[in-house]
C-alpha cells in the first residue's frame, strides 16, 4: 500500500498540474463536456423516443445514471494507477526502472495501466475511431443542415459541395490546440444549445400535425428498442475526451461534482425535448427532428438549424482533440520545428478524412449515427470504464464490494444487450438504404 506522504505528493502534483498543459477552468471543463454530446443526443432523443416507446424515458434517466457512474470511476482508475505507481517504488530498481516516466494520461494510458498492452491497443483503436467517427457525424450533420438552409436559387449548393464548405470553417479549429482554448469555444455552443432545445419545444407545439399522433407505452420489438439504446447512448457519448478534459483542468479536485452537474444538465436539457417531440409528433419523429414533416414548414426551421450547425463546428473541436494530440505525439511535434506548421498539417489530414467519409455517407445519418454509437460509443462509454475500474481497484489493495460489483457486472450485461440488438438494427436500415 502507498504511504500517506506519497499519496499526498501524487494528488498535489495532480491538484497544481505538474506546470503543464493544465488551462481549463472547471466552468470551461463543463462547457466542453456538456457541448460535446447535446447538440447531436438533443436532436436524436424523439427519434429514439419512438423507437422504445414511452418506456424510453425510463431508459434515457437509467442510462444517464450509468453513464455519470462510469465518467466518475474512469477518471478514479487514473488516481489509482497513481497510487499503483506510488507503491511499487519499494519493488526494486528494475519495477521502478520499467515503470520510469510512464504517467497514466489518457484512455489508452488506463487500458495499459489496467490490463497491459493489448488492453492499451484495443482501447486506442475503439476510442480513435469512436471520436473520428463522432467527429464525422458532426461534418456530415453541418453539410446537410447547410444544404437544407441554402437558399433554391442556389443550385450550386449541392450535399457535396454543403459539406465541403462546412469542412473548410470546421478547419480552423486546428488552431486551438488544448481543451482550455476550446473552452471558449464551447461556452458559447452551450448557449447556442439551450436556445436551441427551447426553439424546437415552442415549434414542436406551435405545428402539430393535422391528425393525432400515435404513441406506444413499449414497443414490442427488440430490434427497434437496441436502436433507441443507440440514439439515446449518443446523448451521453463523452468518455473519450474526459481524460483529456481532466488533463487539462486547473483544478482537478472539482472533477466529480463538475461531471454530475453537468449530466444532471445533460438529463434535463434532453428529456423535455424527447418528451414533446414524441408527444406531438409520435412514431414518425425523425431524426434529426426538425425533418419532421410537420416541423419542416415552420418558419423558425432555420433558426433550429443555424443554432445546431454553429454548435457542430464547436463540438467538432472537442471530439477531435485527443485523436489529432495523439497523431501529434505520434509524429513528435513537440520535438520539431515549425511546430505549428506540422500541427496544421497533420489537423488538416483529419479534416480531409471526415469530409470524405461523410460524403460517401450523406443518404445514411440515421443508420450510421445508431452504429457508431453500438460499435464504439457503448463500449467506452459502459464497458471499458466498469472493467478497468474493478481490476484497478483490485491491484490498489481496495477491491470493490459485492454490491458494486454487482451493480458493474448490471451495466455491461445492459450496454452489451442493448447494444448487440442496436448493431443489428442499424445494419438492417442501412441495409434497406443501399
Amino acid at each position: 500500500m502507498v504511504s500517506p506522504n506519497a499519496q499526498a505528493v501524487a494528488t498535489e502534483k495532480r491538484e497544481v498540474g505538474d506546470g503543464h498543459g493544465r488551462t481549463s477552468s472547471t466552468l470551461g471543463a463543463a462547457f466542453n463536456v456538456f457541448c460535446a454530446v447535446v447538440g447531436t443526443g438533443l436532436l436524436q432523443a424523439s427519434y429514439g423516443a419512438a423507437q422504445t416507446g414511452w418506456i424510453g424515458i425510463a431508459m434515457l434517466i437509467v442510462m444517464g445514471i450509468m453513464a455519470c457512474y462510469t465518467a466518475v470511476v474512469l477518471i478514479r482508475c487514473i488516481e489509482l494507477a497513481d497510487k499503483i505507481q506510488q507503491s511499487s517504488a519499494g519493488d526494486g530498481v528494475e519495477k521502478i526502472e520499467a515503470r520510469k516516466g510512464f504517467c497514466v494520461e489518457t484512455y489508452g494510458d488506463i487500458g495499459e495501466a489496467a490490463c497491459g498492452k493489448s488492453a492499451r491497443l484495443f482501447v486506442d483503436v475503439q476510442n480513435h475511431l469512436t471520436l473520428v467517427m463522432v467527429g464525422t457525424i458532426y461534418n456530415l450533420l453541418g453539410g446537410l443542415n447547410l444544404a437544407t438552409i441554402a437558399p433554391e436559387e442556389w443550385e450550386w449548393m449541392t450535399v457535396d459541395v454543403a459539406i465541403a464548405l462546412t469542412s473548410s470553417v470546421m478547419w480552423f479549429h486546428v488552431f486551438l490546440k488544448t481543451m482550455g482554448e476550446v473552452g471558449l469555444v464551447s461556452a458559447f455552443n452551450a448557449a447556442a444549445t439551450l436556445t436551441l432545445a427551447i426553439v424546437v419545444i415552442m415549434e414542436s407545439l406551435r405545428h402539430p400535425p393535422v391528425e393525432r399522433s400515435h404513441t406506444s407505452i413499449v414497443v414490442p420489438d427488440l430490434m427497434k428498442l437496441g436502436g433507441g439504446f443507440a440514439s439515446f447512448a449518443m446523448a451521453y457519448g463523452v468518455h473519450n475526451v474526459l481524460p483529456t478534459i481532466y488533463g487539462t483542468m486547473k483544478s482537478p479536485r472539482e472533477y466529480e461534482p463538475m461531471i454530475k452537474a453537468t449530466f444532471v444538465a445533460i438529463v434535463v436539457v434532453t428529456l423535455p425535448v424527447m418528451c414533446v417531440g414524441y408527444a406531438v409528433y409520435g412514431d414518425v419523429v425523425c431524426s434529426p427532428i426538425y425533418k419532421t414533416a410537420d416541423l419542416a414548414r415552420s418558419p423558425m426551421v432555420r433558426v433550429m438549424i443555424l443554432l445546431i450547425t454553429l454548435h457542430l463546428v464547436g463540438a467538432y473541436a472537442i471530439v477531435l482533440n485527443p485523436t489529432e494530440l495523439a497523431v501529434e505525439s505520434a509524429f513528435r511535434v513537440e520535438h520539431r520545428r515549425c511546430q505549428l506548421l506540422w500541427r496544421i498539417c497533420l489537423r488538416t489530414m483529419v479534416v480531409l478524412f471526415t469530409c470524405g467519409t461523410s460524403m460517401l455517407l450523406k443518404a445514411h445519418f440515421p443508420p450510421f449515427l445508431e452504429l457508431t454509437a453500438a460499435v464504439t460509443v457503448t463500449s467506452t462509454v459502459f464497458v471499458l470504464p466498469c472493467i478497468f475500474y474493478a481490476r484497478l481497484s483490485q491491484m490498489a489493495g481496495t477491491p470493490l464490494s459485492m454490491l458494486e460489483l454487482a451493480w458493474n457486472a448490471l451495466i455491461i450485461a445492459v450496454a452489451i444487450l442493448g447494444a448487440g440488438f442496436g448493431v443489428i438494427c442499424a445494419v438492417q436500415d442501412l441495409t434497406k438504404a443501399l
